[in-house]
């Protein structure tokens, strides 16, 4: 009974967090996301704190503000804009928001993640060669994932998991697809909460179980690359994307996470012989 009710309050909170997820942007009242874990409003929070480690009001902000980060990393937009999305009235209380978290300002982090034109450390930037990509027009998947929150390089035992559930329950075979969500950018988000699924492709209807959520990846545009090598060098192929093609590109991201597809695996491949397939989403 025990291991049932457990099971049960983590795929409530579990499906709260995807719910969170899709709408970073909204006014997320208590009341709401207490009725989407079916959870009285008196106990909600104090059930999310206890098995999330944060109150919703702190696992939200974290949020906005990390997404932030990435912004102020990746495009062009102004910092009052990013400020506004990320939930904050004025430009001063964003500042001292962001810098509380990340130790400095968002024009000072900004600058040294984005180098302004002619800045001769960016000129001399060298990503070797940037890989080109394949656009592809994807339709929508549904998976049933497991989330590992914690250091990427540990996501091992989250798959053995994974894999053993699904095999029980026939979703396993010829054609499956094993997908990575990267929810987080390892140099934003603290180590001990970083953010990645491990998840398979379902045909069928699955229903969700304790841990294991069930979840849609969007379809639409994605540039999809090819990283060939140990999952260790995933980061630098990453940054050659994000450094190297993007900006040359002449294309806007989506507002929904990269995903990473596994073609073969370390049981059946050495690690120079690994293929990743990273999705990036296009607007």
């Amino acid at each position: 009974m025990r291991t049932s009710t457990e099971q049960d309050y983590r795929e409530r909170i579990v499906r709260t967090l995807v719910y969170i997820q899709g709408r970073l942007d909204d006014e997320l009242e208590l009341e709401e996301l207490a009725g989407v874990a079916a959870f009285s409003p008196f106990h909600f929070h104090r059930i999310f704190r206890a098995l999330v480690g944060e109150s919703v009001k702190e696992y939200v902000r974290r949020l906005r503000l990390e997404r932030a980060a990435r912004s102020l990393k990746q495009d062009g937009r102004s910092i009052t804009d990013i400020a506004f999305q990320a939930g904050f009235e004025t430009h001063e209380s964003f500042t001292r928001a962001f810098t509380a978290m990340f130790g400095e300002p968002p024009s000072a982090y900004r600058s040294a993640a984005r180098p302004e034109p002619g800045d001769t450390a960016f000129e001399a930037k060298n990503y070797g060669d940037v890989p080109s990509p394949e656009i592809r027009e994807l339709p929508p998947m549904r998976l049933v994932f497991l989330r590992h929150v914690g250091p990427y390089g540990e996501v091992g035992a989250t798959w053995g998991k994974l894999m053993m559930w699904a095999g029980m329950r026939g979703l396993l075979g010829p054609g499956m697809k094993m997908i990575g969500i990267v929810h987080d950018d390892p140099d934003v988000t603290p180590g001990d909460k970083v953010r990645y699924d491990a998840a398979v492709v379902v045909t069928r209807p699955v229903a969700p179980e304790g841990d294991f959520g069930v979840v849609e990846l969007p379809g639409g545009a994605y540039a999809v690359f090819t990283h060939r090598g140990p999952y260790e060098q995933l980061g630098a192929t990453y940054q050659k994307i994000f450094g190297g093609w993007l900006p040359g590109s002449g294309r806007q991201l989506r507002d929904t996470p990269s995903f990473e597809q596994y073609v073969n695996s370390p049981r059946d491949a050495r690690p120079e012989d690994l293929i990743t397939l990273i999705h990036v989403p296009l607007a």
